[in-house]
């Protein structure tokens, strides 16, 4: 039986609707599992039941974190259990401290965290004065709603997945340059792609390119289960110089051997993107094999900590913190969808021979499915909701501020905030060391800037804390793009598949709607419980 080359497979068009039926049942008996698992292995729960009250006396206030002498120490939890190690970090609840000094950390006085008195003068504007502690006018403290345990992947299965992923599309994307016709009755070759054409070394290359994360995750998750957790910090170490020395070996050997083939100029095309590697990370190694690096926070789970605090100079160092944590993080999102886009759609167009005959406009296709598929893939994992809501949470205690001269005097604020004893008051100086409430208008570097928020301890003019508190207030609104984005591309498959009648786009098509489907399915699930969870804060402040 043969078959012609435009024949179509009506069977093979259901099969993307079964793979993804396959994929929510199995992710379903995953999560439920996890869950079960996790509920029956915790001894302690941090869920709030709605029977317990606490009762707020005001002659105890909240203690706030203390910085000075570049060290920030956390709260004593008092039990046995150890909390997983993440980053390098391992966090015991018995004896819970760390101390922060690679980063410039601004040295406060252990007094700081008072409120600089506001008083009321007789034009009805506000004054900060040294005067005694009854005429404070403090804001009102944000409110924390306990964000939901939603379930991240494992660092080893997230690994191995997209090892899975990449790799599948590296071969679909050799599938796409060295198919043969395979299926003519007089055709030269039994097989489906023409493997005397295909550079075993460049295979090799690539592959050790995109395992490498993946390995050195293996290894130390082995580390860790069989070695003493002293000598952690230094196993890392070796184990880290040992996996760079081999793929480094590796590659190198590859390389020598594809210059003996192809042109010194598309040896050019191998190194691109070290050049980019060094200007994103200079000549760090963990960003190399880890994907979410260590940085000047304190870590639980994989996620920073969050203070609240009543020192508006605490609060912007941690604004900080977070500012760096996350511009790393998305360096690792955008460094390595791009490169792993690169290694598997656009170095083997490069190393095609000049004779080859291909489809140039779906080779590019695929290279822009595998960007944006890989993009999406590892930005939930990296920047899961309660990453966000951490983040959420300080954005609340930093507050923004906007210029009063572009506001009326009887508009509302933005939050529904708005105090109304303040609207008209006169303007004050900015002091770094006060906690601002709603409504009230400074001074600083000769403009006015009315406070928007319950709690205002950012500096009025600087653009990096007006971008944090926009961004992070409320991050189900980014949620919505990265899922907007992910829909898109589903649909754009899906018409593409259904429209397809060659072989292999078919099985291209279907192979990479297999892995979307999964990513899709976390990033609605994220993105609804963030949008109901934040809805109900934004009804509460009203």
């Amino acid at each position: 039986m043969s078959f012609s080359k435009n024949d179509t497979f009506p069977t093979l068009s259901l099969v993307p609707i079964v793979l993804a039926a396959g994929t929510v049942y199995i992710g379903r008996r995953y999560f439920a599992t996890l869950l079960l698992s996790r509920g029956s292995s915790d001894t302690t729960s941090n869920a709030v039941t709605r029977r317990r009250r606490f009762a707020k006396n005001s002659s105890f206030p909240r203690r706030p974190i203390q910085i000075g002498n570049f060290q920030t120490t956390c709260n004593t939890i008092t039990s046995e259990e150890t909390m997983p190690t993440t980053n390098n970090r391992r966090i015991t609840r018995n004896k819970v401290s760390s101390t922060i000094s690679s980063s410039p950390v601004p040295v406060i006085p252990t007094d700081a965290h008072r409120y600089s008195p506001l008083t009321t003068n007789n034009n009805g504007g506000f004054n900060t004065t040294n005067g005694a502690t009854s005429d404070v006018y403090p804001p009102i403290a944000p409110k924390h709603i306990p964000f939901p345990n939603t379930p991240v992947d494992h660092q080893l299965y997230f690994e191995f997945v997209m090892f899975l992923f990449t790799i599948c599309a590296a071969g679909l994307q050799f599938v796409h340059l060295y198919r043969s016709v395979w299926w003519l009755p007089h055709s030269y070759t039994n097989h489906a792609l023409n493997f005397y054409l295909i550079d075993v070394h460049l295979v090799i290359f690539i592959g050790t390119v995109l395992s490498r994360r993946f390995i050195y995750s293996v290894l130390w998750y082995l580390l860790q289960y069989f070695t003493n957790p002293k000598l952690l910090p230094l196993c890392k170490k070796l184990l880290k110089f040992v996996t760079l020395s081999t793929v480094f070996t590796i590659l190198v050997w590859c390389t020598y051997k594809i210059v003996q083939n192809h042109p010194i100029v598309n040896i050019f095309y191998l190194c691109y993107p070290i050049s980019v590697y060094v200007i994103l990370f200079g000549i760090n190694v963990s960003p190399f094999l880890e994907l979410i690096t260590p940085t000047d926070v304190l870590y639980l789970d994989g996620n920073p900590l969050h203070s609240c605090t009543s020192n508006a100079a605490a609060v912007r160092t941690e604004v900080e913190f977070l500012k760096t944590d996350f511009n790393m993080r998305m360096k690792q999102i955008l460094f390595n969808s791009v490169l792993h886009a690169y290694y598997v759609g656009f170095v083997p167009c490069c190393f095609a021979q000049s004779f080859l005959y291909y489809d140039v406009y779906w080779a590019t296709q695929h290279l822009v499915f595998v960007w944006l598929g890989c993009f999406t893939m590892i930005a939930v994992h990296v920047i899961p909701a309660r990453y966000c809501d951490v983040l959420h949470r300080t954005a609340l205690h930093l507050g923004a501020w906007i210029r009063a001269d572009s506001v009326s005097s009887n508009s509302n604020s933005p939050r529904g905030c708005m105090s109304s004893n303040a609207t008209n008051s006169a303007p004050i100086p900015w002091s770094p060391d006060v906690l601002y409430p709603p409504g009230i208008i400074v001074r600083h570097y000769r403009e006015n800037y009315r406070s928007m928020n319950i709690c205002n301890a950012a500096e009025p003019n600087n653009i990096m804390h007006s971008r944090f508190y926009t961004m992070f207030y409320n991050p189900s609104i980014a949620l919505c793009g990265i899922l907007g984005l992910q829909l898109c591309l589903v649909f754009v498959q899906l018409i593409l598949l259904f429209r397809s009648t060659v072989w292999y786009q078919i099985v291209s098509l279907t192979l990479l709607l297999f892995a979307n489907y999964y990513t899709l399915f976390k990033l609605a699930r994220d993105y609804l419980i963030s949008w109901k969870m934040y809805k109900n804060l934004k009804r509460s402040y009203m």
